[in-house]
């Protein structure tokens, strides 16, 4: 009787010392998962934080736009959008609308393939300040930056939308106001005469379309 006692207690003791085993291995995990738990909630919160950050930053720019552009519509007589986001796609829209109109008047447009194009400014025309033509177009109206050109009217008649395309792909919509060049060629005012001297002379794609036509 006496030894299945003893049996007894060591199976009894063997079993407590297994379930004490398992304790600590299950506390260990859930120490480990706490742990990573922490981490990860960690990682979220500095997320969020920076995040906040970021968007505290914009708004101000976000709000600022919107005022410039509700300013505009409303001394426009227009509707004042509602957030940036309807500026956006609002621009995004007027962008995709002239997109649309260059294109159909460059599919009815006279091509020049191959056009000699310069660039001129008001100092270059023989006239000086003060002189009464001074900054004045062979048509009457002033020069203007990234309008006027001049041509030929022989090949582009006079007051013709002019489309030329620069080298990287770009299209620029020019006016044809002035004279002064012969033949295949084009001569763009700008007001800065460095840019104009370091444009130099290029042969581009040159579209034209007549005024009768648009």
């Amino acid at each position: 009787m006496k030894k299945f006692q003893e049996c007894l207690w060591e199976v009894r003791t063997e079993r407590c010392a297994e379930e004490r085993k398992r304790a600590r291995r299950r506390q260990k995990r859930d120490r480990e998962f706490l742990a990573k738990l922490f981490l990860r909630m960690l990682f979220l919160l500095l997320l969020a934080a920076v995040l906040g950050a970021v968007l505290f930053q914009m708004e101000p720019v976000r709000a600022a736009a919107s005022e410039v552009f509700s300013a505009e519509r409303i001394a426009a007589g227009m509707d004042a959008p509602d957030s940036v986001d309807e500026i956006m796609v609002e621009t995004l829209s007027e962008d995709y609308e002239n997109e649309k109109i260059q294109a159909a008047l460059l599919d009815k447009a006279n091509k020049i393939a191959a056009c000699t194009v310069t660039w001129y400014t008001a100092d270059t025309c023989d006239k000086k300040p003060g002189d009464p033509g001074y900054g004045i177009t062979y048509s009457g109206l002033p020069v203007e930056g990234h309008l006027t050109c001049a041509v030929d009217p022989a090949v582009i008649p006079l007051y013709s939308d002019v489309f030329v395309r620069y080298a990287d792909g770009s299209i620029e919509q020019l006016w044809a106001t002035d004279t002064g060049v012969t033949g295949n060629a084009l001569d763009i005012y700008t007001p800065d005469h460095d840019y104009a001297m370091k444009c130099g002379r290029q042969t581009l794609t040159v579209w034209w379309v007549p005024e009768d036509t648009r």
